[in-house]
């Protein structure tokens, strides 16, 4: 059986490839880290990547993941969005255009109940 880290990571898998400076992890000793920074094949670049934060459960990993996706849906519809940039992307949940809301709150339900569903599963 799939642990809930390897779930949550499953389910996010597309826009975990979308996303170019955040990534997840697995460091031996420490477990599922994310990562923020730009990743390349040659290791003199990677000195951008820094370790952001470090998993303690399953539910800190969901939502961090749910803020990388809401990052990919700010930067989808940036230009129709009347702010430009976000110390918290949480925020944007509460200043969406009305034109946005529904997509967005739907999408956004879509995927929390998926988030739901691996963390009620049973260990």
């Amino acid at each position: 059986m799939m642990d809930k880290y390897k779930e949550l990571i499953s389910i996010f898998s597309d826009v975990l490839e979308k996303s170019k400076d955040y990534h997840i992890a697995y460091i031996y000793q420490v477990g599922y880290v994310s990562l923020v920074g730009l990743l390349s094949k040659v290791e003199e670049q990677n000195l951008s990547t820094i370790v952001d934060e470090i998993f303690s459960s399953p539910e800190i990993m969901a939502e961090s993941l749910l803020r990388n996706w809401r990052w990919q849906w700010f930067y989808e519809n940036r230009e129709l969005l009347p702010r430009k940039d976000y110390d918290d992307i949480c925020r944007l949940d509460d200043e969406l255009p009305d034109s946005l809301r529904e997509q967005y709150k739907r999408e956004i339900l879509v995927w929390q109940d998926k988030i739901q569903a691996v963390l009620q599963k049973e260990s």
